[in-house]
Protein backbone atom coordinates (compact mmCIF):
# COMPACT_ATOMS: atom_id res chain seq x y z
CA UNK A 1 0.00 0.00 0.00
CA UNK A 2 3.04 2.48 1.03
CA UNK A 3 4.34 1.50 -2.61
CA UNK A 4 1.37 2.51 -3.85
CA UNK A 5 1.06 5.84 -1.96
CA UNK A 6 4.52 6.99 -3.08
CA UNK A 7 3.91 6.30 -6.70
CA UNK A 8 0.83 8.56 -6.59
CA UNK A 9 2.65 11.54 -5.08
CA UNK A 10 5.60 11.05 -7.27
CA UNK A 11 3.00 11.43 -10.12
CA UNK A 12 1.27 14.10 -8.61
CA UNK A 13 4.38 15.88 -8.11
CA UNK A 14 5.71 15.59 -11.74
CA UNK A 15 1.65 16.94 -12.63
CA UNK A 16 2.11 20.07 -10.82
CA UNK A 17 4.40 21.75 -12.65
CA UNK A 18 3.36 20.79 -15.85
CA UNK A 19 0.00 22.25 -15.03
CA UNK A 20 1.74 25.67 -14.24
CA UNK A 21 3.11 25.80 -16.94
CA UNK A 22 0.02 25.27 -18.63
CA UNK A 23 -1.53 28.31 -16.54
CA UNK A 24 1.30 30.62 -17.40
CA UNK A 25 0.96 29.75 -21.17
CA UNK A 26 -2.11 30.30 -21.27
CA UNK A 27 -2.32 33.40 -19.72
CA UNK A 28 0.40 34.63 -21.88
CA UNK A 29 -1.57 34.26 -24.97
CA UNK A 30 -4.14 35.77 -23.59
CA UNK A 31 -2.41 39.18 -22.70
CA UNK A 32 -2.24 39.71 -27.12
CA UNK A 33 -6.06 39.24 -27.70
CA UNK A 34 -6.93 41.80 -30.12
CA UNK A 35 -10.02 43.32 -29.97
CA UNK A 36 -12.99 42.33 -31.85
CA UNK A 37 -12.35 45.39 -34.41
CA UNK A 38 -10.40 44.62 -37.77
CA UNK A 39 -9.71 45.83 -41.32
CA UNK A 40 -9.25 42.89 -43.67
CA UNK A 41 -8.00 44.27 -47.23
CA UNK A 42 -7.94 42.60 -50.85
CA UNK A 43 -4.67 44.00 -52.58
CA UNK A 44 -1.91 43.95 -54.38
CA UNK A 45 1.39 44.80 -52.43
CA UNK A 46 4.12 43.57 -54.51
CA UNK A 47 7.09 44.24 -52.41
CA UNK A 48 7.20 43.59 -48.70
CA UNK A 49 6.42 46.35 -46.43
CA UNK A 50 4.35 47.66 -43.58
CA UNK A 51 0.51 48.97 -43.51
CA UNK A 52 0.52 51.96 -40.51
CA UNK A 53 -2.88 52.35 -38.81
CA UNK A 54 -3.89 55.35 -36.95
CA UNK A 55 -7.35 55.60 -35.34
CA UNK A 56 -9.30 57.57 -33.43
CA UNK A 57 -12.15 56.79 -30.48
CA UNK A 58 -13.87 60.09 -29.97
CA UNK A 59 -14.68 61.03 -33.99
CA UNK A 60 -12.03 63.57 -34.45
CA UNK A 61 -9.34 62.89 -37.25
CA UNK A 62 -6.98 63.75 -34.90
CA UNK A 63 -4.73 61.36 -35.72
CA UNK A 64 -0.98 60.69 -33.37
CA UNK A 65 1.67 58.05 -33.16
CA UNK A 66 0.29 57.19 -29.63
CA UNK A 67 -2.82 55.61 -31.26
CA UNK A 68 -1.43 53.85 -33.91
CA UNK A 69 0.92 50.89 -35.32
CA UNK A 70 1.88 49.02 -37.87
CA UNK A 71 0.95 45.70 -39.99
CA UNK A 72 3.56 44.23 -41.97
CA UNK A 73 2.78 43.03 -45.20
CA UNK A 74 4.36 40.40 -47.50
CA UNK A 75 5.16 41.44 -50.73
CA UNK A 76 3.36 39.26 -53.58
CA UNK A 77 2.50 39.97 -56.89
CA UNK A 78 -1.26 38.57 -56.55
CA UNK A 79 -4.03 39.24 -54.79
CA UNK A 80 -3.64 38.92 -50.77
CA UNK A 81 -5.87 38.98 -48.32
CA UNK A 82 -3.89 41.35 -45.52
CA UNK A 83 -5.81 41.59 -41.75
CA UNK A 84 -5.29 43.87 -39.36
CA UNK A 85 -5.91 43.44 -36.10
CA UNK A 86 -6.65 46.78 -34.03
CA UNK A 87 -4.91 46.58 -30.38
CA UNK A 88 -7.42 44.98 -27.38
CA UNK A 89 -10.49 47.18 -26.60
CA UNK A 90 -9.58 49.31 -29.29
CA UNK A 91 -13.37 50.41 -31.41
CA UNK A 92 -12.03 53.15 -33.55
CA UNK A 93 -15.24 55.35 -35.20
CA UNK A 94 -12.38 56.67 -37.78
CA UNK A 95 -9.15 55.75 -38.90
CA UNK A 96 -6.23 56.48 -41.33
CA UNK A 97 -3.72 53.72 -43.80
CA UNK A 98 -0.52 54.92 -44.95
CA UNK A 99 -0.16 51.98 -46.89
CA UNK A 100 3.69 51.62 -47.79
CA UNK A 101 7.00 53.06 -45.73
CA UNK A 102 8.63 50.76 -48.61
CA UNK A 103 10.04 54.02 -51.21
CA UNK A 104 10.46 50.96 -54.03
CA UNK A 105 6.85 50.11 -53.67
CA UNK A 106 5.12 49.57 -56.99
CA UNK A 107 1.71 51.06 -57.14
CA UNK A 108 -1.05 49.24 -54.69
CA UNK A 109 -3.85 47.85 -55.84
CA UNK A 110 -6.99 47.72 -53.60
CA UNK A 111 -9.82 46.10 -54.69
CA UNK A 112 -11.75 45.33 -51.18
CA UNK A 113 -11.57 47.01 -47.76
CA UNK A 114 -13.55 45.10 -45.09
CA UNK A 115 -14.38 46.49 -41.87
CA UNK A 116 -15.06 43.98 -39.23
CA UNK A 117 -16.45 43.97 -35.65
CA UNK A 118 -18.31 41.11 -33.75
CA UNK A 119 -18.96 38.45 -36.65
CA UNK A 120 -20.89 41.45 -38.48
CA UNK A 121 -19.05 43.28 -41.89
CA UNK A 122 -18.89 46.52 -43.71
CA UNK A 123 -17.75 45.40 -47.40
CA UNK A 124 -16.23 48.38 -49.96
CA UNK A 125 -15.62 46.89 -53.33
CA UNK A 126 -13.76 49.61 -55.98
CA UNK A 127 -15.15 52.52 -55.92
CA UNK A 128 -16.87 52.22 -52.90
CA UNK A 129 -13.90 52.21 -50.83
CA UNK A 130 -13.50 56.23 -51.89
CA UNK A 131 -17.07 56.98 -50.19
CA UNK A 132 -15.70 56.54 -46.97
CA UNK A 133 -12.07 57.04 -47.49
CA UNK A 134 -10.32 59.54 -49.81
CA UNK A 135 -6.83 60.00 -50.43
CA UNK A 136 -4.28 62.16 -49.21
CA UNK A 137 -3.91 64.33 -52.56
CA UNK A 138 -0.18 65.81 -51.05
CA UNK A 139 1.02 62.04 -51.62
CA UNK A 140 -1.31 59.47 -53.22
CA UNK A 141 -2.77 59.54 -56.89
CA UNK A 142 -6.01 57.52 -57.47
CA UNK A 143 -6.82 55.79 -60.69
CA UNK A 144 -10.62 55.08 -59.06
CA UNK A 145 -11.47 52.44 -61.88
CA UNK A 146 -8.83 50.44 -61.55
CA UNK A 147 -8.40 50.73 -57.73
CA UNK A 148 -4.48 51.87 -58.09
CA UNK A 149 -2.74 54.33 -55.98
CA UNK A 150 0.24 55.00 -56.72
CA UNK A 151 2.68 57.31 -54.76
CA UNK A 152 3.24 60.84 -56.38
CA UNK A 153 7.05 61.54 -55.23
CA UNK A 154 8.92 58.03 -56.09
CA UNK A 155 11.52 59.54 -53.55
CA UNK A 156 9.23 60.29 -50.57
CA UNK A 157 8.97 57.90 -47.77
CA UNK A 158 5.44 58.33 -47.37
CA UNK A 159 3.73 56.06 -49.40
CA UNK A 160 -0.19 55.82 -50.35
CA UNK A 161 -2.41 57.72 -47.79
CA UNK A 162 -5.83 57.34 -47.26
CA UNK A 163 -7.92 59.48 -44.86
CA UNK A 164 -11.52 59.42 -43.53
CA UNK A 165 -13.99 61.23 -46.37
CA UNK A 166 -16.01 63.66 -44.29
CA UNK A 167 -18.09 62.18 -41.77
CA UNK A 168 -19.00 58.85 -43.98
CA UNK A 169 -16.38 56.60 -42.15
CA UNK A 170 -17.10 58.03 -38.93
CA UNK A 171 -21.02 57.44 -39.36
CA UNK A 172 -20.55 53.59 -41.17
CA UNK A 173 -17.81 52.70 -38.26
CA UNK A 174 -20.66 54.24 -35.62
CA UNK A 175 -23.58 52.16 -37.32
CA UNK A 176 -21.12 48.63 -37.68
CA UNK A 177 -20.38 48.92 -34.13
CA UNK A 178 -23.81 49.73 -32.35
CA UNK A 179 -25.67 47.36 -30.20
CA UNK A 180 -28.64 46.82 -32.38
CA UNK A 181 -29.09 43.56 -34.70
CA UNK A 182 -29.67 43.45 -37.65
Amino acid sequence: MKKLYNTITIKVERLIPVVFLLLVIASCSNSNVTSDFGITLDAVIKKNDSIHTYYTTDGSINFNEKNSFWTKVKGDKKNQTIVINFPSKVVPNQFRLDLGANVHQDNIVLNKLECVYKGKIVELKGKEIYKLLRVDESNTILDKNLGVLKRMDSTNKNGPSLYPNGDFLRKKLEELTSAKKD
